[in-house]
C-alpha cells in the first residue's frame, strides 16, 4: 500500500513503514523477529549525576520526539533494495533538533544496512544519545557481543573492563541499582547478537557502537523511583547507539 514497503521472499517478509521511516515487521516463517516497528533513539535515562542537564533534555523533549518523514523512495539495483527516506525529529511544538537522510538496502540473504547521515541543531543541548531501538520477542535472551565486558561500560566508565568476546544472557547484563537509571550498556563494541533456539538479530557495524539489552524500556527507568517498582516489558528492549553519553557528572 501506500503507507509501506513490502518485501517478500520464500517465506521471508520485511515490511518499512514510510510513515515511521524504520521497519514494522521482519518476519521469518511466520515468526516476527521484532515485536514494535524499529524506532530512532534520542533519550536515555537520566542517572544521578545528570540531575542537572536532564533538566534541559526535558525542556528540549528529546524524552518525546518524535520521527516527521518527508519523501521515501524505492528502487533495486543489482537484486538489492534501496530505500530512501528523508525526515526529522523533533518534540511537540519546536523545531526539529535532528534533519536526517537514511539509505536502507536489504539484499538477497535478507541483511538490512543502513547509512544516516544528517545535521543536529546546536541551539539543543547535547543529545542524550543517538541510536536504534528495537524490540525482540522476550526468548532472545542468550547475547554474543565482541567489545569492552563483562561489566557495564560507557565512553567515560570502561577501566574496569576489557576487549573481547562475551557470552552472557539478558538477565545477566542489568545493573540493579536502587534509583532505577541509565545501566547495562557495552561501550565500542564491534558485534552483538541476540538469540533464542531457533533465530537471532545480529548488528555490526564499521565503527564501533554501545549496545543494550535489558527487560525494562527508558521511559520505566526514568518513572520509577525505586528497584522495586519497576515492570518488566513484555519484550526484550535493544538499544544499539551510535553515540551515547558518558555517565560521569555532565560528561
Amino acid at each position: 500500500t501506500a503507507d509501506i514497503y513490502e518485501l517478500t521472499r520464500d517465506g521471508e517478509c520485511i515490511v518499512f513503514d514510510r510513515h515511521l521511516g524504520t521497519f514494522a515487521k521482519i518476519v521469518k516463517d511466520n515468526e516476527n523477529q521484532i515485536s514494535e516497528p524499529m524506532r530512532f533513539l534520542t533519550f536515555r535515562a537520566p542517572t544521578n549525576n545528570d540531575s542537572a542537564v536532564s533538566k534541559e533534555w526535558r525542556m528540549a523533549g528529546y524524552d518525546r520526539s518524535t520521527v516527521k518523514v518527508y519523501e521515501t523512495s524505492i528502487q533495486e539495483i543489482d537484486g538489492v533494495i534501496e530505500i530512501h527516506s528523508r525526515f526529522s525529529i523533533a518534540s511537540p511544538s519546536k523545531q526539529p533538533f535532528l534533519r536526517l537522510q537514511a539509505v536502507w538496502k536489504v539484499d538477497l540473504e535478507g541483511t538490512i544496512y543502513l547509512s544516516l547521515d544528517g545535521n543536529f541543531d546546536k541551539v539543543f543541548p547535547y543529545l542524550p544519545r543517538f541510536g536504534l531501538g528495537l524490540k525482540l520477542p522476550n526468548d532472545k535472551t542468550d547475547v554474543t557481543y565482541y567489545g569492552y565486558g563483562p561489566y557495564e561500560s560507557y565512553s567515560d566508565k570502561h577501566r574496569a573492563s576489557w576487549v573481547d568476546r562475551f557470552d552472557t544472557t539478558v538477565d545477566d547484563m542489568f545493573e540493579d541499582y536502587v534509583f532505577p537509571q541509565e545501566n547495562g550498556s557495552h561501550y565500542d563494541c564491534e558485534y552483538v547478537e541476540l538469540n533464542n533456539s531457533r533465530y537471532g538479530i545480529v548488528v555490526s557495524a564499521e565503527n564501533a557502537f554501545s549496545f543494550n539489552a535489558s527487560y525494562y524500556t527508558q521511559e520505566e527507568l526514568e518513572k520509577k523511583t525505586h528497584n522495586y517498582e519497576l515492570t518488566e516489558s513484555d519484550s526484550v528492549v535493544f538499544c544499539v547507539d551510535y553515540a551515547l553519553n558518558g555517565i560521569g557528572s555532565n560528561s
